[in-house]
């Protein structure tokens, strides 16, 4: 969609001590005593009587005088002994009191920063990463995956991984949206992390990690590639996000990619926007911005981050929402050819990649349950031409269509109900809501029509690029909004897609109608609002992606030695 603190620094130190005892010397005056002057052999005459018999003993042998102060010396040495050590134990023991107080602090502003998960007991994940300076969760660098850069490739309807050995992974995404980059921002959004909310993006990969969410699309401005500005640093603690870094755009970008490489997730890049207002228009070119312009974003993308060390981005959305344009027309505005020269772009900077492929925007007719229905294309969804007209790439195997499908908290698809009346405002009054067989038949089949026939000559992959919309606050009686995003998961695993994204994780996600009668203005993501806390139901929602056969975390193939 288009989206119009100080800790005390107890740490340890190193204590040195350095003890110096005196030598303490005795003397003491000893009296000789002689027998005559007359005699000529002079000798001290001995303490021990009878010693006084040998006098040929040397008499220091037997004197003794000092000898009955050494047991008061050896008691200083183990006094003095004994204290050092006890000096230096307790010191270590308080040292190491401190340096467990510190942690202790680090843990806990941690687990503040992490998300709880909202289905289990306790906040977040259990997961600790300690840096050399002691950060908890907080690392200044992410250690490489060192995992090789795979070639990415879209075949017999399903997403693979090959490694240079030719080694295939097959894999299904089960992915959100996390927008913030296309704003004038220039940050995914949530990263504040202050005392009250926001988290990091440490705490963003562990949740979805620990949630079974292996890919993450982002929305990207062209305008802010072109500018390679670095981001509003007021909305990035920089302290709690070390590693990312915030010199440019583009280098935010690629330490985001990192960060959510080290859990094994994967980034799908989207060229969402031509400018930071979104007034340019919605194909390729617009009033701001030539295709020469667009296709520059692309190289400067592929320069910088098509390598090993951003060996998790599966490609390029190359267009969001084009609903502009036309498909297979030879017109100027003619998305089938656009998406061809953009995809060409990409592969040429980045044969590993793979070029993403939305829909148009038209008016159709489709029946259900008998009775003939017209409507118009979900944004980004419709793909009817695309089986007659096909978008041709210089590689084989690169292509995915994703195209988008919502609920009725976007907008109140007439064929999503059981009867009412359309009003100007788009609003349905009088509504009456479907069963649960013909809800799902009708999703079902509107997906098929718009998009999911694609699926049935196993060619290239279909993955939803946006799908869901509002879910817990569904104000419909019956549930209309939440059965719909429910009902799009099924026919995502019954009919095979090869994944989805959902938007959005941010809970800054507005939707324009709750329920089909009442538009306005309704906010909610898969998180809540303080970024640390779930939707719960939401997320209970979701996790019926878990279903996907192939669902598992990005494939790392081991670099090289």
């Amino acid at each position: 969609m288009d989206r119009p603190s100080q800790l005390d620094d107890d740490s340890v130190r190193g204590s040195s001590f350095a003890y110096s005892a005196p030598t303490r010397h005795s003397s003491s005056s000893h009296h000789g005593t002689r027998a005559s002057l007359m005699e000529r052999n002079i000798i001290a005459a001995p303490l021990d009587p009878r010693a006084a018999e040998n006098t040929t003993r040397s008499p220091h042998k037997v004197y003794k005088g000092r000898l009955r102060r050494w047991p008061g010396v050896l008691l200083l040495v183990v006094i003095v002994g004994g204290a050092i050590a006890a000096i230096a134990y307790f010191s270590v023991s308080k040292g190491q009191e401190a340096h467990d107080r510190a942690f202790a602090v680090q843990k806990r502003l941690a687990k503040e920063r992490s998300i709880a998960n909202g289905l289990t007991s306790g906040s977040g994940s259990d997961d600790v990463d300690v840096d050399e300076d002691g950060q908890v969760n907080n690392p200044k660098v992410y250690p490489p995956r060192s995992c090789q850069q795979p070639d990415y490739q879209s075949k017999n309807g399903k997403l693979y991984a090959v490694a240079k050995n030719g080694t295939e992974v097959s894999f299904q995404i089960k992915g959100v949206n996390w927008f913030g980059m296309e704003t004038g921002l220039r940050s995914p959004f949530g990263l504040w992390d202050n005392a009250q909310n926001g988290t990091t993006v440490y705490a963003i990969a562990q949740f979805l990690a620990k949630n079974k969410f292996n890919s993450v699309r982002i929305p990207l401005c062209v305008e802010s590639l072109l500018s390679n500005k670095a981001p509003e640093l007021s909305i990035i603690n920089r302290v709690t996000n070390r590693a990312l870094d915030l010199t440019s755009y583009i280098g935010l970008l690629g330490s985001v990619t990192e960060s959510l490489g080290y859990r094994q997730i994967s980034v799908m890049i989207s060229m969402h926007t031509l400018d930071l207002m979104n007034v340019g228009g919605s194909l390729w070119y617009g009033k701001s911005l030539t295709a020469d312009e667009f296709l520059k974003s692309i190289d400067m993308l592929t320069k910088a981050l098509c390598s090993d060390k951003y060996w998790n981005i599966l490609g390029i959305d190359v267009k969001n929402e084009p609903w502009q344009g036309t498909w297979g027309t030879k017109l100027e505005n003619d998305f089938r050819a656009g998406a061809e020269l953009i995809g060409a772009r990409i592969l040429k900077g980045c044969p590993k990649w793979l070029v993403f492929v939305e829909g148009v925007n038209a008016q159709h007719t489709i029946v259900l349950d008998g009775q003939e229905f017209g409507y118009y294309d979900w944004f980004g969804g419709g793909l009817q031409k695309a089986g007659d007209y096909p978008v041709v790439l210089p590689a084989a195997n690169k292509l995915v269509y994703a195209p988008h499908y919502y609920n009725p908290a976007v907008f109140p698809q007439y064929y999503l109900f059981g009867g009412g009346k359309t009003l100007a405002n788009s609003a349905i009054s009088n509504f009456t809501e479907l069963d649960d067989e013909k809800l799902l038949g009708r999703v079902g089949q509107t997906m098929h029509h718009m998009f999911g026939y694609l699926n049935d000559g196993k060619g290239p992959a279909v993955v939803l690029g946006e799908f869901g919309g509002l879910y817990t606050q569904d104000l419909h009686p019956k549930k209309t909004t939440q059965r719909c995003s429910e009902y799009t998961i099924k026919t995502m695993v019954s009919e095979s897609y090869a994944g989805g994204y959902m938007w959005s994780l941010n809970p800054e996600s507005a939707y324009q109608f709750n329920p089909a009668d009442t538009p306005g203005n309704y906010i909610e993501g898969l998180l809540n609002k303080d970024w640390r806390s779930v939707n719960a139901p939401f997320l209970k929602a979701m996790n019926g992606m878990d279903a996907f056969p192939d669902l598992k975390m990005t494939p790392c193939f081991p670099s090289d030695p």
